[in-house]
């Protein structure tokens, strides 16, 4: 049935999408942001590569892979949409082969179908999947770099490493929390074959493995060369990109202006809220094993809450564009709550708090190694970004359902399926119904995510 779902799955989701896609592609020349890309895609779909617009500020990936429409001269808006529709229909497949991998034979390949349609049809992604957008294609990119680097096959892993950060420069974080897993694991795996103990049993935040390791020369210099060789690929991804920051001065191509780092901590509240809220098959059942960890701990727990209620008093970032552009959810949840009571900020810690222990309690399972690295890139992704938007959210999201705890199939799994696609009705709903007009712009205004 394995082979079955690799041909059902991106089929079928693509025949599912079709009549909505052309829907959606029938109400708007330009959504938004495809005010920018779709000129520059149709651009370089001719390739005129001299065409550059300076308020994009991303690589040209996303542009790049527009030259794919240019021997089938469908160098126009649908064609550019297209693209991100059959990229959508390659991540469930991606989704499906890389949970399979990680279920290790638990539930069965019908239960790593489910959960690649769940996550498939996570409302923000999804409804970008009909527009041409770099998230799509991007979150394309990074799967097929973490199938491959799953399975050891680090060439290819580089290779889609380096696409997804030509799609987008942040993505460089997940290479480098691939390559940190990858060093992590070898010092592990070298140690126990050194020890001859299992390497579960090898802790990476126990003395004893730091001891060993620095006490036999022989063993520094096998871990080394075995990591040199491993590495090797990855890092001729990463020095480049230190280089670009060093000369460019910003993680940032183009307009700059609109994207100035800076330091904004809450953004990891707001992400806990909406992994929480998205993942609620691991949310209902990790829910009680959260609540047992914040009443074992009370004293660290509150000292967390306080925490939390220091860093949203000293650092919520307030970006223009959440308070003046009304066409996204986050305009509304911000004028609406957060904006309009000035208590509410301060009244969503404990739900900050108890969703970050639900995250927490999910992943719990995973080596050391991840625990590590995945809440470093977590922070060094979404803490510099001013503006609160949710496709941000989108590929840490995914790298976080991918590996939550191993489960039998039951009513979590079809509640959060069901709700996902209860939610993606009423967006849909809100878009085609919902209609206002900009006075700089012709064409009338709609909502989404």
């Amino acid at each position: 049935m394995n082979g079955s779902w690799k041909l059902i799955l991106p089929v079928g989701f693509v025949l599912y999408s079709l009549p909505l896609f052309l829907r959606v592609n029938g109400t708007s020349d330009y959504v938004i942001d495809e005010e920018f890309h779709i000129p520059q895609g149709l651009a370089f779909c001719r390739k005129e590569f001299d065409v550059w617009d300076p308020k994009i500020t991303t690589f040209p990936g996303l542009y790049l892979i527009a030259l794919l429409l240019n021997p089938l001269n469908l160098c126009t808006v649908t064609g550019l949409r297209m693209l991100s529709l059959a990229g959508a229909g390659i991540n469930i497949l991606l989704l499906y082969k890389i949970r399979r991998r990680i279920l290790a034979g638990s539930g069965g390949n019908s239960y790593a179908a489910h959960e690649a349609i769940t996550m498939s049809v996570l409302p923000p992604l999804y409804f970008f999947s009909h527009l041409y957008y770099t998230d799509t294609l991007s979150l394309t990119m990074v799967l097929l770099f973490y199938n491959y680097w799953h399975q050891e096959a680090h060439l290819p892993a580089a290779v889609f490493g380096a696409a997804s950060v030509l799609m987008r420069q942040t993505n460089i974080v997940w290479v480098c929390m691939a390559t940190g897993m990858t060093v992590l694991d070898t010092l592990v795996n070298q140690c126990a074959r050194t020890g001859r103990v299992p390497k579960e049993n090898v802790r990476l935040m126990g003395k004893e493995l730091w001891l060993q390791l620095f006490s036999s020369p022989q063993l520094l210099c096998n871990c080394i060369l075995s990591i040199l060789a491993k590495c090797c690929f990855y890092a001729s991804i990463i020095l480049p990109f230190v280089g670009f920051l060093f000369i460019n001065g910003s993680i940032v191509v183009g307009d700059k202006s609109a994207h100035e780092a800076s330091l904004h901590v809450p953004q990891l509240f707001y992400f806990a809220i909406f992994a929480a809220g998205f993942g609620i098959s691991n949310t209902i059942r990790q829910f009680r094993a959260a609540a047992e960890l914040i009443r074992r701990n009370r004293v660290l727990s509150l000292l967390a809450l306080l925490l939390i209620l220091v860093v949203v008093h000293l650092n919520t970032e307030v970006h223009p564009y959440l308070l003046a552009d009304n066409r996204h959810y986050t305009f509304y949840i911000w004028s609406r709550l957060y904006g309009r009571f000035w208590w509410f900020r301060y009244a969503m810690a404990p739900a900050y708090l108890l969703s970050i222990s639900v995250l927490f309690c999910g992943l719990r399972h995973m080596p050391d190694s991840f625990k590590l690295m995945f809440p470093l890139s977590l922070f060094l992704v979404l803490c510099f970004q001013r503006l609160l938007e949710l496709r941000y959210f989108l590929v840490p999201y995914i790298l976080f359902r991918l590996n939550t705890r191993h489960t039998r199939k039951g009513y979590a799994e079809w509640l959060e399926l069901g709700a996902h696609l209860l939610l993606n009705v009423a967006t849909f709903y809100v878009y085609f119904t919902k209609e206002f007009y900009w006075k700089n712009y012709r064409t009338p205004q709609r909502i989404i995510w």
